[in-house]
């Protein structure tokens, strides 16, 4: 996963701390979703779209390394 929320909190001139403050969690946690390395609970990235004044798919991308598995329709008589 990779995120711009480096990229929003510049536009706000908020630090990392700053912004953990604001959403309530630790200035490392930032430090790793701004890295790729930690995956947010729904409600973290609620907090921080919201903290940022940015819809959530704007501050995450998520990647799919994997393309979907072939589905199969299986007719039984």
């Amino acid at each position: 996963m990779q995120t711009k929320i480096k990229e929003f909190r510049a536009k706000y001139s908020l630090t990392q701390d700053d912004l953990a403050k604001k959403v309530g969690v630790r200035r490392e946690t930032i430090v790793f979703l701004e890295q790729g390395k930690y995956n947010p609970s729904l409600k973290l990235a609620h907090d921080i779209a919201k903290a940022l004044h940015a819809p959530i798919e704007d501050l995450f991308i998520f990647e799919d390394d994997e393309p979907e598995p072939e589905r199969r329709v299986v007719l039984v008589d």
